[in-house]
């Protein structure tokens, strides 16, 4: 019987990971240009965090339907990030299947006093 989401599967696919390159990518065709380059996974990103904050605005996940672009190029893991406390981004990444979810103190906080 095939296991899915068990630890030995999670654990396994982070050890696949090990010394291997994660690109950070914007839309599909980036995703595809990082895996035909040998990246061993990607991280979803609306833009690059820092341009967006340097700009004014807030960084926050992805759009679920760039995100599901990206997974239906590609066929290494594909990883998004949320914001530190964020509930429910981090439940629409699940929702989404993405391979790893990185709840990142680069993006904009969702609550500044917590």
């Amino acid at each position: 019987m095939a296991e899915y989401g068990t630890l030995r599967v999670k654990t396994g696919l982070a050890e696949m990971l090990k010394g291997g390159v994660i690109m950070d990518v914007v839309d599909a065709e980036q995703a595809r240009i990082a895996e035909d380059a040998g990246a061993c996974a990607v991280m979803a990103l609306e833009r690059v965090p820092a341009d967006i904050r340097r700009d004014g605005g807030v960084a926050r996940m992805a759009d679920p339907q760039r995100i599901r672009e990206i997974q239906e190029a590609v066929t290494i893991p594909v990883m998004a990030k949320c914001r530190i406390g964020h509930f429910a981004e981090a439940q629409i990444l699940e929702a989404l299947e993405v391979d790893f979810i990185d709840e990142s103190e680069v993006l904009t906080p969702a609550d500044e006093e917590h």
